[in-house]
C-alpha cells in the first residue's frame, strides 16, 4: 500500500474541504441566516423533484456521447454498460476523498471490462474536452444575444469570446503542441500536474480522426447537456420564487460549470454559491437566494449519486 500517496490524497482533501468551508462561512456571515432557512422551507418541492429528473437525464445523454467517443478509439461497449459506468462513476468519484475524480473512476471501470486502457482515458479526455467547447459556446452565443438586447456587460462577451479563440487555437495547433515536451519543465506542484494533462489531451486530440459529422454530432449532445444544467438552475430559482430570465443563465451556468472545474473544493461545494451571487447579484437576485440555490442543486446532486451506489454494490 502506498501510504505516502494516500497521505498527499487525504492533505488534498482536508485543504479542498478547507476551501470549501471556508467560502461558506464567508456566505454565511454575510447573510440573513434566519431569512436563507426561510428560503429553503417554502421551496417548491414538486418543482424541485422535477428538477430531480432532469438531472438524472444528463447521465443518459453522457454515456450516448461518450459512446461515440470510444468508437472512434475502435470500442465497442454497450450502451446500458456505459451507462451503468457513468452512474457510478458520477457517484464514487464524488464520494471518495483525495480528488480521485469521476474521470478516473469511469476509466479505470470500463478500462477493467475491455482492457484498451490508451484508447479509453484517450476518450475520457475528448469527451470532456467537447463537454468544455459546449460550455463555452453556450455561454458566448448567450453573452452576445445578452449585450445586444438586455444590457449584459461586454465583459462576459470578450471572456467567453476569448476561451473560444483560445480552444480553437489549441486544436488547430494540437499536432506541434503534441510533439512539444512538457515533462522537465516542472518537477512537482499542481503546475506540473496542469501541464500533464495539457499534454494528454493535446496528445488525444492529434491521435484521434474526427469527422466532421461526428464533432458536429458530440457538440449537439454537449450543448444539450449545458442546456439541461440550465433549465435545472432555471427550476431551481424558480422553486424558490425568483424569476430569472433564462438567457441570463444560459451566460452564466456555463461560466459556474467551468468555474467549479477549478480542484479548489468538495463538489464545488462553497465555490458554487459564491459564484452564483457574484454572476447574479447585479440583476437583483438575493445572497440568500443565491446560497440557498446553491445548497439544493448540491442536494439533487447528493440524491442523483444514489442510483449510481446501489449500482456499485451491486455489480461489487
Amino acid at each position: 500500500m502506498n501510504y505516502a500517496l494516500i497521505s498527499k490524497m487525504k492533505i488534498k482533501f482536508f485543504i479542498k474541504a478547507f476551501v470549501s468551508l471556508l467560502i461558506l462561512f464567508v456566505l454565511f456571515t454575510s447573510i440573513d441566516v434566519e431569512k436563507l432557512g426561510d428560503v429553503i422551507v417554502n421551496a417548491d418541492v414538486m418543482i424541485l423533484v422535477v428538477a430531480l429528473g432532469i438531472v438524472l437525464s444528463i447521465r443518459f445523454v453522457m454515456a450516448y456521447r461518450w459512446q461515440i467517443v470510444l468508437r472512434l478509439y475502435s470500442v465497442y461497449p454497450r450502451f446500458w454498460n456505459l451507462l451503468s459506468i457513468v452512474f457510478i462513476s458520477n457517484s464514487v468519484g464524488h464520494l471518495l476523498p483525495g480528488g480521485i475524480g469521476v474521470d478516473v473512476v469511469r476509466s479505470y471501470q470500463l478500462s477493467k471490462q475491455e482492457g484498451v486502457v490508451a484508447g479509453i482515458v484517450a476518450s475520457v479526455f475528448v469527451d470532456r474536452v467537447v463537454g468544455l467547447l459546449s460550455m463555452l459556446l453556450v455561454a458566448f452565443f448567450a453573452a452576445f444575444l445578452g449585450f445586444l438586447f438586455n444590457d449584459l456587460s461586454w465583459i462576459y462577451l470578450v471572456s467567453t469570446g476569448g476561451g473560444l479563440i483560445a480552444f480553437f487555437a489549441m486544436y488547430s495547433l494540437r499536432k506541434v503542441l503534441a510533439r512539444a515536451q512538457y515533462g522537465g519543465l516542472v518537477t512537482k506542484g499542481p503546475l506540473k500536474f496542469a501541464l500533464s494533462a495539457f499534454d494528454k489531451l493535446v496528445k488525444s486530440l492529434s491521435d484521434v480522426k474526427l469527422p466532421t459529422k461526428v464533432v458536429l454530432k458530440l457538440l449537439l449532445l454537449s450543448i444539450l447537456v449545458q442546456m439541461i444544467r440550465v433549465l435545472v438552475f432555471f427550476l431551481v430559482f424558480l422553486a424558490l420564487d425568483v424569476q430569472l430570465e433564462f438567457t441570463l443563465l444560459m451566460v452564466f451556468i456555463p461560466l459556474l460549470f467551468i468555474v467549479m472545474l477549478m480542484p479548489v473544493s468538495i463538489g464545488g461545494l462553497g465555490v458554487r454559491e459564491g459564484a452564483l451571487f457574484l454572476f447574479l447579484n447585479p440583476y437583483g437576485v438575493s445572497i440568500e437566494a443565491c446560497t440557498a440555490a446553491g445548497l439544493l442543486f448540491h442536494l439533487l446532486q447528493i440524491i442523483s449519486l444514489l442510483p449510481g451506489v446501489l449500482l456499485y454494490f451491486f455489480k461489487k
